[in-house]
């Protein structure tokens, strides 16, 4: 669980630090929050726990 947070912590901290940068384009801002958004996704899908049919 730990991990999530960090996760979701550094993930946040990537995002806003990449729609700082491209505060002067609008077009690139949704590209990398839709982008960046798939990560998390797929990063959190990575770190969920087992599920109980996996467990012996």
């Amino acid at each position: 669980m730990m991990a999530k947070i960090i996760a979701t912590l550094v993930w946040a901290a990537v995002l806003v630090g990449a729609n700082k940068l491209l505060s002067g384009t609008d077009w690139a801002q949704y590209a990398v929050t839709f982008i960046l958004g798939g990560v998390y996704v797929l990063l959190m899908n990575k770190m969920r726990a087992p599920s109980a049919r996996d467990r012996h």
